[in-house]
């Protein structure tokens, strides 16, 4: 299956997997929000948001300083 993350092609060997596995598997950590076509995703609805093919995802991370 292939989606769009950051605006680069990834492909994932998995059939379907919930956004929440993908968060696992690439090993996020952190402060960070996940819009996935064009819509922000609650984290707390990432176990239920199932990845597709063709799906684009931006992830962005929150960095503090001065």
């Amino acid at each position: 299956m292939r989606i769009m993350v950051n605006g680069k092609t990834v492909e994932l060997e998995e059939g379907e997997i919930s956004l929440s596995e993908f968060v696992e598997k690439r090993a996020l950590k952190g402060l960070f929000a996940i819009e996935k076509n064009f819509k922000i995703i609650n984290k707390e609805d990432y176990s239920t948001e199932m990845l597709h093919e063709g799906d684009s995802l931006e992830i962005v991370g929150f960095v503090g300083g001065g």
